[in-house]
């Protein structure tokens, strides 16, 4: 950091480095997506054609649904290496994004600086439109209760989505549960079948969406959280001498950094349906929040 005041966020964000750091961090986002609704959609492939062929060969069905269903348990197991990693570096591209435009220190014990190679690959296959204007205008509001404001709004951002999604999936999960009793009976399936052929298979899928609303859950929680200390952060900059170092931003920003790396995906279909609600809500808080810095005098 230099003694030279730092553009405003609003201009930052928008320079060619950090819409060529939004686009790639944008692109493995979505491949980290894709390789989870891969891994997901395999694992339930797997267990419907397990369920077919042990209801349709009864001869067979131990064997069947004993190896199917073990073979779907275990796919559902360890098959989000890849994955994982296409997060954690789309999480470091958007620290990198995020240091850049609040201009805040990097911590190197966090996160580690993607290259060169990696960012331009990424964002060569970005075809989206939404690498402008990513964080609010903050208008007169002066540093560092501008970066606090970016930072609020994108852990609000979050929380109730991941909350809805959590609610989504606890109700496929009962959903799950009754289409094998369903099966279970119209089949008339004796005790030893609904185990081999329903039970076993049907292991996998069911992890798979106990994990994912745990998941959901867990990101919930941890950007509430965390959106609780900002909130402290900011009230306590409005009191009478009260203010806040770009060393709190940093600390904030390692919450968020963290999130990141184990965050839930929420489904495009559900963001672009909640999207232009979420947008309005954002801009609310954020225009009240900056009256509230100009009303305690907080404003350049």
């Amino acid at each position: 950091m230099s003694d030279i005041s730092p553009p405003a966020i609003s201009t930052a964000q928008n320079t060619a480095r950090a819409q060529r750091l939004l686009a790639a961090q944008s692109r493995l986002y979505t491949d980290a997506k894709r390789l989870h609704d891969t891994r997901v959609l395999t694992v339930v492939a797997l267990a419907i054609i397990t369920v077919v062929v042990a209801l349709a060969v009864p001869e067979a069905r131990i064997a069947v649904g004993s190896v199917g269903g073990t073979v779907t348990f275990f796919w559902s197991l360890l098959g989000g290496g890849r994955e994982k990693r296409c997060q954690k570096q789309a999480a470091f591209l958007q620290e990198e994004f995020d240091t850049y435009v609040f201009d805040i220190p990097w911590n190197a014990m966090a996160a580690e600086h993607p290259t060169p190679i990696l960012i331009a690959e990424a964002a060569s296959r970005y075809q989206g439109n939404r690498t402008k204007d990513w964080y609010p205008d903050t208008g007169p509001v002066t540093r560092p209760l501008d970066i606090l404001i970016c930072q609020r709004s994108n852990l609000g951002w979050g929380a109730s989505m991941h909350q809805l999604y959590a609610a989504v999936l606890s109700g496929l999960l009962v959903l799950l549960i009754l289409a094998g009793v369903t099966v279970a009976l119209i089949a008339d399936l004796q005790a030893t079948d609904v185990l081999t052929a329903l039970i076993v298979p049907l292991l996998g899928p069911a992890r798979e969406v106990i994990e994912m609303i745990r998941n959901h859950r867990d990101s919930a929680a941890a950007k509430a959280k965390a959106e609780t200390k900002v909130h402290g952060l900011w009230e306590g900059a409005l009191q009478p001498g009260g203010r806040i170092t770009v060393e709190d931003c940093r600390a904030v920003q390692d919450q968020i950094l963290n999130i990141r790396q184990t965050n839930a995906h929420v489904p495009d279909w559900l963001d672009n349906l909640r999207r232009s609600r979420n947008e309005a809500l954002m801009q609310q808080s954020v225009t009240h929040l900056i009256e509230e810095a100009v009303h305690h005098g907080k404003t350049h």
